[in-house]
């Protein structure tokens, strides 16, 4: 249980602020978005609802924190895949991108969840100050295309992941629908409705690649 006491030093803050997020992960994984709570994340993490407000301003703040947590993994090792690739070579390229993202379940499920929700209950502030950390860490990404695609411009690998990461936030939903819509997408009639990221997304990826030019 944590100590109710407020953080009054910056360590003691952030000591709190992880176990926050810790306990908000764990729900994520076990309970999906919605069982993810304040309430949840609270009695989890051994705080009250009401001391959580001391370091986060809402739930959707917790969720976008673990979502730059997530992300910055996300890029190291996405930099190391393509670094070790031999130049030139589209489909590799292509392969490595897709196979980073589907290694990581819930970074995708935290980027469908972006726009739609975890920007609805933050200020304006917030959100600003979290764009600009998504920025700063997706940076280094267009060098490291670049570097594995040569033949790729600056502009054209800063669009290609902001593309990618929007396919993502629209296949995701479809992909890991609702239980009920689960059962509908299983009719014969609806089969080709439901995306399979593990096909789709490669192919997706080599498609925006070949198209611009790489």
């Amino acid at each position: 249980m944590t100590d109710f006491q407020r953080a009054r030093q910056p360590e003691q803050k952030t000591l709190r602020r992880e176990a926050l997020i810790a306990a908000a992960t764990a729900l994520f994984d076990e309970e999906g978005p919605t069982g993810t709570g304040l309430n949840a994340i609270a009695a989890r993490a051994g705080f009250t609802k009401s001391n959580i407000y001391r370091y986060f301003e809402s739930r959707e703040e917790v969720l976008l924190t673990l979502l730059l947590q997530e992300q910055e993994a996300f890029v190291a090792a996405l930099i190391t895949r393509l670094d070790s690739l031999t130049p030139g070579f589209v489909g590799a390229a292509a392969a490595a991108i897709s196979s980073e993202f589907l290694a990581r379940q819930r970074y995708c499920k935290l980027i469908s969840m972006f726009s739609s929700v975890l920007e609805q209950n933050v200020s304006e502030d917030s959100i600003a100050t979290y764009k600009r950390a998504i920025s700063t860490q997706i940076e280094p990404i267009a060098p490291a295309l670049m570097r594995a695609l040569p033949s790729l411009s600056l502009s054209d690998a800063q669009w290609l992941f902001r593309v990618i990461a929007t396919l993502i936030a629209g296949m995701w939903p479809a992909a890991y629908p609702s239980a009920a819509a689960q059962r509908v997408l299983d009719r014969d009639e609806f089969r080709g409705f439901k995306p399979v990221p593990e096909q789709d997304l490669p192919r997706a990826i080599l498609a925006l690649l070949r198209g611009i030019g790489a």
